[in-house]
């Protein structure tokens, strides 16, 4: 059978209009209330995806249907006997409960079934047993009623099996139970196993009584449900890194140690041939060299032991552009910025009109620009570029949101531009993005915009960035994004192929190398985007900043309190709006520091950043049209870049830095000392103590000071008459620039003397408060 996202399959577009119009994602009635019970429940809801139980636990019994995000149990007679698994169908049915374990209920008024397509495949989600306990039955619980894979298990019990029978299991993390049904004959009465086994099945609950907090039960559906062969099993994520214009290395890891393989090929067949390593592992580095640059190639990991041969999914690499003149990424802010932290040549950007450098960068395009808005109104400048552009002969596409029709949008409609619209779905059309002469067989003329930023008169006093990068890879992996909107790879929309929300598939390139940086590229709602925000979070070693309009993913939150919990002790972050429902705020605020932004105008950002000033630990910056919240990850158009480099970290950290000081956070900053700079004698050889900026200053101020190499150091603020009034530092410094916010708040106008003490020698400046 063909493996495809499940909810990929469900829909040719405008197919079953009225049904369409109707749907929503599994995972928004997993949503639960205080008591543990569904917080739709009784209301009829109309869901799609594919079936992963048809009467396996009998006809009468529950079937089950899962999509991208999340499954769900269908109860009652006319639904598990109608279906197979494999099946795409739509179900519309009313929500309800028994014993904890939330459900479709078929049998009642008002349910409905359509079965569209059969042969397609859902793979498990692999989880542990801490996993599936760990729920939030009071809010989000994602995985009841999915098909799991749990790995490396005991079954605490010998003889046979038993129908109706439930049986103890346990893994490294924690024990739960499985419950084979008195219909799974396939099961009852063969041995169970002595050894460790993985175990498939869909997760249900039996729970006696509110607040439904315990009673997962897993359910296998047959024999094969019962893996006993020992095979290494392939753990997602599968990764290709270290990419150059001529090969590619694929990462991964298995559960039990094999051999490494990937077969490669520029289709999907793998034409090409295979790149094998013989020494068994279970973490695995397969080099596939000996390419061609700027290609497009599809491959898969393979693993094999004697056991078996586990394989993962098949993925796409793009080989790096060899032109060195391409892979500019230029970051550009609307507002001010601290250039006091930056790397010495690598001043961000701020103040940038953001309306003149777009119209700019629409003045260069020579063969086509394709633009996909949540928003449009008040920026006729720009229509009448886009308008212009069009009048030299540039062919325009324009995909939008389901929203009344703006100024300036109406003004390229009413110049025959033509526009696909969001249809009337959960969720909206929120990408800010433009793609230039991506479309033309010229690749290094090919250049994305995108951002926070939308292009609206009512954003110029937000604080917003916007990022474009110069790379035909990344522009074609927006083209195919933008092209699933837009219903066809031609110049005219086609909106019955058109595909917006849960019904896109994950079809596009995630990693590139563009410029020798690696960067990655996720689109919601197909691609996860926020697991992949989280293993970014997760790889903090020292330090995580970040400036968002919203925060109420409780799953990121939990990633940096884990990050915390390890000894990551520089945790800061702004948030704008903190009284939506669900924000993490104030849990934030009792573990880290983290400032509500008051100021003027919002803070639009969605970007953060892990160990900004530490060039070994990978730096990485997230940021695009991806607020952290459930409606981002689960129901709009959105799209994220990661980008792996000190250079654009620390541009984002001058930006952030600025806001941060403007809401009074005062803690250090540190700018590393970067090799290739310092070969260029950027840096002091010695040490070295700035003058502080502003001075005179009212009542912060920042101090600077370089250091060749870490040492310990103290820097301390005393007043004319030699008394010590602030210990700013007393400890180590690291090397390169480290950089002190100082507030004065408590002290009293006049001149004051800072002395930054090292082994070698005493540094003095003199400074100026003014009330």
């Amino acid at each position: 059978m063909k493996k495809i996202s499940a909810v990929l399959l469900i829909f040719i577009y405008g197919f079953l209009t009225n049904v369409f119009s109707q749907t929503i994602p599994i995972i928004d009635v997993r949503q639960n209330n205080s008591s543990g019970e569904p917080a739709m429940l009784g209301q009829i809801v109309t869901i799609s995806g594919i079936v992963t139980t048809a009467g396996n636990f009998g006809n009468s019994g529950p079937g089950n249907v899962q999509d991208e995000t999340a499954g769900i149990s269908v109860y009652g007679s006319g639904f598990a006997g109608q279906v197979q698994i494999g099946d795409s169908v739509t179900v519309s049915a009313e929500v309800g409960q028994y014993n904890g374990l939330t459900e479709l209920l078929f049998s009642n008024p008002g349910a409905s079934l359509t079965i569209h397509k059969s042969g397609c495949e859902i793979e498990p989600l692999n989880l542990s047993i801490a996993d599936i306990l760990g729920q939030a039955w009071n809010g989000l619980e994602e995985y009841e009623g999915s098909l799991i894979r749990l790995n490396e298990v005991t079954i605490n019990a010998s003889g046979n099996f038993s129908g109706n029978t439930n049986y103890n299991i346990s893994d490294a993390t924690g024990s739960m139970e499985i419950r084979i049904d008195n219909d799974v004959t396939s099961i009852i009465n063969t041995p169970i196993p002595s050894g460790s086994v993985d175990v498939v099945g869909v997760l249900g609950q039996y729970a006696y009584s509110p607040p439904y907090d315990d009673g997962y039960q897993l359910l296998p559906r047959f024999i094969e449900d019962i893996i006993t062969g020992n095979e290494p099993v392939i753990i997602s994520p599968v990764v290709a890194s270290n990419i150059t214009t001529t090969s590619f290395s694929v990462y991964f890891n298995t559960i039990r140690t094999g051999n490494s393989e990937v077969r490669y090929g520029i289709t999907e067949d793998l034409e090409l041939g295979s790149k094998i390593i013989e020494e068994d592992t279970t973490y695995h580095v397969v080099l596939v060299d000996g390419l061609d640059p700027l290609t497009k190639y599809y491959f898969r990991a393979y693993s094999t032991n004697s056991h078996g041969t586990s394989e993962s999914a098949i993925y796409s690499v793009n080989t790096a552009n060899p032109n060195p003149s391409s892979g500019t990424i230029n970051v550009y802010f609307n507002y001010g910025v601290d250039n006091s932290v930056a790397i010495p040549g690598n001043e961000a950007m701020g103040n940038v009109d953001f309306k003149a450098k777009v119209i700019e960068r629409i003045n260069s395009a020579t063969y086509s620009i394709d633009i996909a808005l949540y928003s449009f109104y008040g920026m006729n400048d720009i229509a009448d570029a886009i308008v212009s552009a069009k009048q030299r002969g540039v062919k325009i596409r324009v995909v939008y949101d389901n929203r009344t029709i703006q100024s300036s949008m109406q003004v390229l409609l009413n110049n025959g531009i033509q526009m696909s619209q969001r249809p009337a779905i959960n969720g909206i059309m929120h990408n800010k993005f433009a793609i230039i002469d991506g479309r033309d067989s010229d690749p290094d003329n090919d250049w994305v915009w995108t951002g926070s930023w939308n292009w609206t008169s009512g954003e110029l006093d937000w604080r917003n960035n916007v990022i474009e990068i110069n790379d035909p890879n990344l522009a074609e992996a927006y083209k195919t994004e933008f092209e699933e909107m837009w219903g066809s790879d031609g110049d005219t929309p086609n909106s019955s192929n058109a595909k917006f929300g849960p019904y896109k598939q994950d079809n596009t390139t995630h990693t590139f190398s563009i410029g020798g940086k690696e960067v990655g590229l996720y689109f919601s709602p197909s691609d996860n985007t926020e697991n992949q925000i989280e293993t970014a979070i997760n790889s903090a070693d020292s330090s995580i900043y970040y400036a968002l309009l919203v925060f109420t993913s409780n799953d990121l939150f939990d990633a940096i309190s884990g990050r915390i919990s390890s000894g990551v002790t520089d945790v800061r972050g702004i948030i704008d709006n903190i009284n939506v429902q669900g924000s993490e705020y104030n849990n934030l605020l009792a573990i880290s520091e983290v400032f509500e932004y008051t100021l003027g105008g919002t803070l639009h950002h969605k970007y953060g950043m892990t160990d900004a000033s530490y060039p070994s630990s990978d730096p990485v910056v997230y940021t695009g049209s991806h607020n952290w919240s459930a409606a981002a990850e689960n129901d709009n158009d959105e799209n994220t870049l990661f980008i792996h480099d000190i250079y654009i970290a620390n541009q984002y950290m001058q930006e952030f830095k600025k806001r941060y000081n403007e809401l009074g956070g005062t803690t250090s900053f540190v700018v590393p000392i970067i090799t290739s700079v310092e070969e260029e004698g950027l840096y002091p050889e010695t040490i070295e103590l700035g003058q502080n900026y502003p001075n005179p200053f009212n009542p912060v101020t920042t101090i600077t000071f370089f250091m060749p190499e870490r040492a310990e150091a103290s820097l301390v603020v005393y007043d004319m008459l030699g008394r010590e009034v602030a210990t700013i530092l007393n400890g180590t410094a690291e090397a390169g620039l480290n950089v002190y916010d100082f507030d004065a708040s408590e002290l009293s106008s006049g001149l004051y003397i800072y002395r930054l003490k090292t082994s070698e020698r005493i540094y003095s400046k003199k400074m100026m408060l003014l009330k």
